[in-house]
């Protein structure tokens, strides 16, 4: 099958994905969590399942009113636990409280649903605004750091143009993530830049696997073969591995995600689409991009030599 007899479908679907996944981020912004804005967030376990107006109610109480809580619309949640029991809780959004107000909220809960156990799961979380903007700070220079490091890094393993494809694959990687993320109004935390970071990561692995094979099969390239032929032969030659090992991490990642606890479900979620989207552009956008940027090269030294010899 000649694969790169697509390439402009593929880094067609590359630059509608790029171009929508940044509109729908400008459009509907993202919904940043306490670890980059500050504020608190508790999880309050609760032996049946609740509602969102049930808990509202309960914490509509005057001593609560007086503290100003600035209170989102608390998140009722259910999961499986590691013995097999179902497991109901509620996620309550505040601004950032200290230790006796977080108490006096615990306290307003407790009355309403019931005392919670000392290992029934209550988890209460707390981030100060001036620390969750050095760690929204913090964590966009991860991702610009780790992705200038893999162009140095595939740029001296291979050369500069994959370095610059594999660049772009990964961007492609992240913005739709980040586009899935901002249309569902998913949060984004500190959970969320690490899934950033595992999918560049995974991603890279993936398209280092082909530009491996494609430096390999350069070694034999006959007179006259192109470029998209050596690129062709190496994504046959490599892309049941890749496949065989994104589908394997796939469906381990999406067994935590449907019997995971809660907490760690947006993780999975962003790593899901990031492993479908990596295994996507490691196979058909940056080896592609490499290969028209080669042939294009190839046709510019070629140029002047055609003129020469049609010129005598």
């Amino acid at each position: 099958m000649n694969f790169m007899k697509y390439r402009i479908v593929f880094i067609g679907v590359l630059i509608v994905t790029i171009l929508a996944s940044a509109a729908i981020w400008m459009a509907y912004g993202l919904n940043e969590g306490v670890d980059f804005t500050g504020g608190t967030n508790i999880r309050f376990p609760v032996n049946a399942k609740v509602t969102t107006a049930q808990v509202e109610r309960a914490l509509n109480t005057p001593e609560l009113g007086e503290l100003d809580l600035k209170l989102a619309s608390p998140q009722p949640y259910d999961y499986v636990d590691s013995q097999g029991n179902q497991r109901y809780g509620v996620l309550v959004k505040t601004r950032f409280l200290n230790n006796e107000e977080q108490k006096l909220v615990v306290g307003v809960l407790e009355e309403a649903f019931g005392e919670v156990a000392d290992n029934s799961g209550l988890d209460i979380y707390g981030v100060d605004p001036f620390m969750g903007a050095e760690m929204l700070r913090k964590a966009f220079y991860a991702v610009i750091i780790a992705c200038f490091l893999i162009l140095i890094y595939v740029g001296i393993r291979f050369e500069f143009k994959s370095g610059v494809a594999s660049v772009v694959a990964l961007i492609h990687d992240v913005l739709l993530v980040f586009g899935i993320f901002a249309l569902m109004q998913k949060e984004i935390n500190s959970t969320f830049i690490a899934a950033i970071l595992t999918i560049i990561g995974y991603s890279i692995n993936d398209t280092i696997v082909v530009f491996d094979r494609i430096r390999e099969n350069q070694k034999f390239r006959r007179k006259g073969e192109g470029f998209d032929e050596v690129v062709n032969n190496s994504l046959l030659q490599t892309m049941r591995r890749s496949l065989s090992t994104s589908v394997t991490t796939i469906l381990a990642v999406m067994a935590l995600y449907l019997l995971g606890s809660p907490s760690i479900k947006d993780f999975c979620f962003a790593v899901i689409i990031g492993l479908l989207a990596g295994t996507y552009s490691s196979i058909f956008v940056a080896s592609p991009i490499w290969a028209t940027w080669k042939n294009w090269e190839e046709q510019r030294k070629l140029a002047p030599k055609a003129v020469t010899a049609s010129s005598k």
